[in-house]
């Protein structure tokens, strides 16, 4: 049940990741363009940290935030759950 839970979670970790990465870069290339959006994958990550905050101010959109902000809260509550499974 333990190693369930705990694959589980780092499923869910990746997912939120990757699917909070796929967010940003578009919110990023639609307000500042496509080479921006590249370049802030790899010299500017705090764009992509601050997609998901500008998205919920200049639009109302608060989806971007629960994904990259929210996503690791269930995650992490599921693998200390499997850590007591032990």
């Amino acid at each position: 049940m333990s190693a369930i839970l705990k694959i589980t979670s780092v499923l869910l970790f990746i997912f939120a990741g990757l699917y909070g990465l796929i967010l940003c870069f578009g919110i990023v290339q639609h307000v500042l363009g496509t080479f921006i959006a590249f370049l802030s994958i790899i010299f500017l990550p705090f764009l992509l940290g601050l997609a998901p905050w500008y998205a919920l101010f200049a639009n109302g959109d608060f989806i971007p935030l629960l994904v990259v902000y929210g996503g690791g809260i269930p995650a992490g509550i599921l693998y200390i759950v499997s850590e007591k499974f032990r």
